[in-house]
């Protein structure tokens, strides 16, 4: 049997979607009608699997994750978005991989501009601001600060924002044990200092001097398996620029772009995946951390620069706001069986 997919990403964080919407389903349904190949719909308990299969690189379609476009439990929503990790653990949020499906709803006809999205985090909402925009196929490149990118554009982009809610704190720059090796070399740490807290997903965030001499991987993952996160934790290091000054009394901690943007540095480990390139959430989570400690204001948009490319988030009234690239890789169609 068949399953038709498409990749997309969110600054180098890709993923597998599959739409099983009810519009999906009569597309599914007339093809047979018409004499094609029976395409198959994931049995719910089989999704694991098959996101597990799909994203192996090199030896499958290879994806951060994969996510399902589904029925929603009720009309106050447009679609529900369920994600899956590589590894086959299922996610309650991605904010990488929310644009990548607000993208495909609304070109899709799933949805409107503006949608509402339920996801197992709770309600989100979404809107596709551009579409096939130079300047979020910029931000997708990483040519407006990150330098990092791992590689150009290939299919068309466009820049969606998504309200991210409000943030839940458990706990605010405390110290954790966590003995290991987390740096290069032969350096061991014994604590680290983390904020820890939920954007629909659980996240801790670590400040760090620079990213020269850390494994994020290591270090990530040894935070991500202590004892106080028995689900596990995304974990986010963040750097501030170096070139940045020691901010004077009421100043913005991070270093200001000219259009009095602060900007801060983050890499993600993803539990269930590992280190990516991007992390929408985390990106989202290390800003609110470094506003709660008092280090910049995410009153202002706050750039942030990943490996795969440049997230913006901005804290409003009634909570979080991420906005960012969502790019179109390829369509296709997989062989699957159960």
């Amino acid at each position: 049997m068949r399953l038709r997919f498409t990749k997309m990403h969110g600054c180098g964080n890709d993923f597998i979607l599959v739409n099983e919407s009810a519009g999906a389903s009569q597309e599914r349904k007339r093809g047979e009608r018409a004499g094609a190949e029976r395409e198959v719909a994931i049995p719910e308990e089989r999704k694991g699997d098959v996101a597990r299969a799909l994203c192996r690189r090199r030896f499958a379609v290879g994806a951060d994750g994969l996510i399902f476009l589904c029925e929603p439990s009720s009309s106050a929503y447009d679609f529900r978005m369920r994600i899956f990790n590589a590894d086959g653990t299922e996610a309650e949020m991605s904010g990488n991989g929310i644009r990548c499906a607000a993208k495909f709803a609304f070109e899709h006809g799933v949805a409107p501009r503006k949608m509402r999205i339920q996801t197992e985090g709770g309600l989100r909402v979404a809107e596709v601001l551009k579409e096939n925009c130079e300047e979020a196929e910029e931000e997708a490149e990483g040519k407006n600060g990150s330098g990092s990118a791992a590689g150009g554009v290939v299919g068309r982009t466009s820049l969606v924002r998504v309200f991210m809610g409000k943030p839940v704190f458990k706990c605010v720059d405390e110290p954790f044990k966590v003995k290991g090796s987390g740096m290069k070399g032969s350096k061991e740490f014994e604590e680290v200092r983390l904020s820890v807290l939920s954007v629909g997903n659980p996240h801790a965030v670590m400040l760090v001097d620079s990213f020269e001499e850390l494994d994020v991987s290591a270090l990530g993952r040894r935070i991500s398996s202590l004892p106080a996160f028995p689900e596990g934790v995304n974990v986010n290091f963040v750097a501030l620029r170096k070139d940045e000054a020691e901010p004077s009394e009421g100043a913005v901690g991070a270093a200001e772009a000219e259009e009095g943007v602060a900007e801060i540095q983050v890499r993600t480990y993803e539990r269930g995946v590992g280190e990516t390139l991007s992390c929408g959430t985390g990106s989202t989570a290390s800003v609110l951390a470094l506003h709660r400690l008092g280090i910049l204001d995410a009153r202002k948009p706050v750039r942030v620069l990943t490996r795969g490319g440049v997230l913006t988030v901005e804290l409003r009234e009634d909570g979080a706001y991420l906005t960012g690239p969502a790019t179109d890789v390829c369509e296709g169609t997989v062989e699957i069986s159960f």
